[in-house]
């Protein structure tokens, strides 16, 4: 029980770290938190592995995705060979090495035990909405840094504690699933009270900064949740339509902010770039902007509901680098070093997809590898959600931030960024959703199978529930 209390708060102070790592406080971003992220990393998996040590189930054979975690993480430890920055890639691929084992040894020691899982999921939303508080502080505290300001091709836009719009939104996207579990499961007024605050609260934040991608990965996440906890036909179709309601809404509310009528300009004393002769020709052109530079004369593109802001033609560059090495490429963690930013619209040291940057890092050997796992946390979720029986299930959760976290993925580069905001909380859920799938779905040794052929009629009907079926074997072993 204190192991179980040390995680909880850790994986609160995880995310939390993880957040400020990534805000605009520069005194706390820079010199505290992104070290910071790393020793708590380090604190969760020492604690991780001493719950799963003290909880372990000898009679459970290893789930699937843990063979593929671990052969991921080898891939990306020998890709340090072929690297172009063989220090970046190895120090990248420890860190993450270290957040699949921090997930896989939660995993193993919550394995169908939906009460401590989702003690680690209230520590993700708790974080979550904490983050959103820090943003709604910033912004009375210091408006101009939680604040985009509006050009001609775009309006306002909502940072909260991020570094861009995107950042927290992005957050706040993945957890909204959990935040409507927390609603469901509440049994007492003020817990149904807070969870719905909080859910409010996510999803403002997420319509406030602007970013379609969150938006549309937090309409997946709260669908599939939808979808799990509705059990009849009717009620299934009535969530549906909700959530598509509410992304409706959303998108609607993100279209009324004007843009400017002009673009905010930057005193010399502050930086502005002056031409440095009369021949400087990256003045002109500069090599960041030259694919997709407007001519004169040209119509400033404008922010539009399906405007891509130059991540597609991003993706095609970086394809063809891809290209250049396609089975191993160019080594984990070099995306940022490989890829360079030559698109006008684009603002960003990425192709900004993490399937892209996947192929990018890893080639066809290691995106296999990665779409291998997803397939069984997918194979896992769908067997949650139609196994989910009342409004607790924890497995139901952990799907919808897995649906969501995929959907983010296509406008996000962050799956294999072990520093990125969402990379932990992803991963997390991710393996405690294949620890929580029905055991049926679990592979089990022989002799567990022998016994399943011979339990009694009551044994049959005590294992119709998860956790009952659980507490009957665990008195037999």
């Amino acid at each position: 029980m204190q192991l179980e209390g040390a995680l909880q708060a850790v994986v609160f102070a995880l995310v939390c770290a993880f957040a400020l790592s990534s805000s605009n406080i520069d005194l706390v971003n820079i010199p505290i938190a992104r070290l910071a992220r790393w020793a708590v990393l380090g604190i969760l998996l020492a604690l991780a592995l001493a719950y799963a040590a003290l909880r372990r189930r000898p009679a459970l054979a290893p789930a699937p995705e843990w063979y593929l975690a671990g052969a991921l993480s080898a891939f990306a430890l020998v890709s340090t060979v072929w690297s172009p920055v063989p220090s970046v890639t190895l120090g990248r691929s420890l860190s993450f090495v270290a957040l699949l084992g921090a997930a896989v040894a939660l995993a193993a020691a919550v394995r169908g035990d939906e009460r401590a899982a989702g003690q680690i999921l209230l520590a993700v939303l708790a974080a979550a909405v904490a983050v959103a508080i820090g943003g709604l502080l910033r912004l009375w505290d210091a408006p101009d840094r939680a604040l985009v300001e509006a050009t001609i091709g775009s309006p306002v836009r909502y940072n909260g504690l991020g570094e861009n719009p995107n950042t927290m939104a992005m957050l706040m996207a993945l957890v909204m699933p959990l935040a409507l579990w927390a609603l469901a499961a509440a049994r007492a007024l003020i817990g149904r009270l807070a969870a719905a605050a909080s859910l409010l609260l996510l999803d403002g934040a997420i319509v406030a900064s602007g970013s379609r991608g969150a938006l549309a990965g937090a309409g997946a996440g709260l669908l599939v949740v939808g979808l799990a906890l509705a059990r009849a036909r009717r009620t299934r179709a009535l969530a549906a339509l909700a959530v598509a309601a509410l992304v409706v809404v959303d998108l609607g509310i993100m279209q009324l902010p004007p843009n400017g009528d002009r673009d905010p300009s930057t005193p010399v004393r502050f930086g502005q770039r002056l031409p440095l002769g009369p021949r400087d020709a990256d003045f002109l052109l500069p090599l960041a902007n030259e694919i997709g530079f407007p001519r004169p004369g040209d119509p400033r593109v404008k922010r539009g509901l399906f405007e891509t802001s130059g991540r597609t033609i991003a993706w095609r560059g970086a394809l063809e680098q891809a290209a250049e090495r396609p089975v191993l490429g160019f080594g984990f963690g070099a995306e940022e070093e490989v890829f360079v930013d030559r698109y006008y619209l684009l603002l960003s040291s990425r192709p900004e997809n993490s399937y892209v940057s996947s192929f990018l890092e890893l080639g066809a050997v290691g995106t296999l590898l990665l779409l291998a796992l997803f397939a069984v946390m997918l194979r896992s979720g769908l067997a949650a959600v139609r196994s989910a029986s009342s409004s607790d299930r924890a497995g139901a959760a952990c799907a919808g931030v897995v649906a969501s976290g995929l959907v983010i993925a296509v406008t996000q580069s962050y799956l294999t960024a072990s520093g990125s905001l969402i990379a932990a909380p992803f991963w997390l859920c991710a393996f405690l959703l294949g620890a929580l799938a029905p055991l049926h779905v679990v592979s089990r040794r022989p002799a567990d199978a022998r016994e399943a052929s011979h339990s009694t009629p009551n044994a049959a009907n005590a294992s119709a529930s998860p956790r009952a079926g659980i507490a009957k074997r665990a008195s037999t072993w």
